[in-house]
């Protein structure tokens, strides 16, 4: 899963200072406009058809093996399907090596892991965006799914070249398959970067939210959702951590740190949503 940068992103903190009177009409003027402006257009288009294919609980299978049959029919796999990490000027692709087994018509959402090396700081060059965007056409490509994952890590001053992924595989990926994408809390609840990226659906990760933990906590107890309206769609928690308490999306993802078994999904899935503090 992607980890948070050394620095997290917060939410920024807005100064709006005096500039004369002219400025301050002319910004009462454009903001008038905008508000007009979203208050007749959609937030966000109608979903892709192909999320209502996907349950509305998913559980990551990450790079172990792990057995999951037996799973009830409202729960589908997110599956570590193959990842890449970018390094210099390579990028190193990995097909999953560990077993999955599930029952025959689990619903199955391929997930495309991306990192880049630490240590040798990748160029995030255009020939590496298309090896990110090649493997992940591979993973659909003749495959019956409706939807495939991108798992991006990156620090700040690599969102841009996740951007430029995101456009480029939105672009080429079958009509037909949707796009999802992971995004650490903090980029749903404030920051901005993200707005007009062609991902179908955005899974703000509700954990490991380092520093960002206790604030984030607080606001989704308030509001039962993170305030960015493309970052509603779902959520992904995580089973070694507190539940978030009113956290409600129309799909969720579960993170397991250890194989999952029977006893733990069952008793995950059977556990009702916490209710949102008053």
């Amino acid at each position: 899963m992607p980890r948070p940068p050394l620095r997290p992103a917060r939410p920024p903190r807005w100064r709006l200072a005096s500039a004369g009177l002219a400025l301050s009409l002319a910004l009462g003027l454009a903001l008038s406009l905008a508000t007009g402006l979203r208050a007749s257009t959609p937030l966000r288009p109608a979903p892709h058809p192909g999320l209502a294919q996907l349950p509305t609980q998913m559980l990551w299978a990450w790079e172990r093996p792990e057995d999951l049959r037996g799973l009830p029919p409202n729960t589908g796999v997110a599956w570590l399907a193959a990842s890449v990490r970018l390094r210099g000027q390579a990028a190193d692709i990995r097909p999953r090596a560990q077993p999955l087994r599930v029952s025959p018509g689990t619903a199955l959402l391929p997930v495309l892991h991306v990192d880049a090396d630490p240590r040798d700081h990748p160029a995030l060059s255009p020939a590496q965006r298309e090896a990110i965007v090649a493997t992940a056409l591979r993973l659909v490509q003749g495959q019956p799914v409706h939807a495939l994952q991108l798992d991006f890590e990156v620090r700040r001053s690599q969102r841009p070249f996740l951007a430029e992924v995101v456009r480029a595989l939105r672009a080429r990926l079958p009509a037909e398959v949707a796009l999802s994408m992971t995004a650490l809390a903090s980029w749903c609840a404030g920051d901005a970067w993200m707005d007009g990226l062609p991902a179908d659906e955005i899974v703000p990760m509700a954990f490991r939210m380092d520093r960002d933990d206790t604030a984030l906590r607080a606001l989704l107890a308030r509001d039962g959702h993170f305030p960015r309206p493309d970052c509603r769609q779902a959520a992904g928690t995580a089973t070694d951590e507190p539940p978030v308490i009113g956290l409600q999306a129309p799909r969720h993802y579960h993170f397991a740190p250890q194989p999952w078994t029977r006893d733990q999904w069952t008793a995950l899935l059977n556990t009702p949503s916490p209710p949102a503090a008053r």
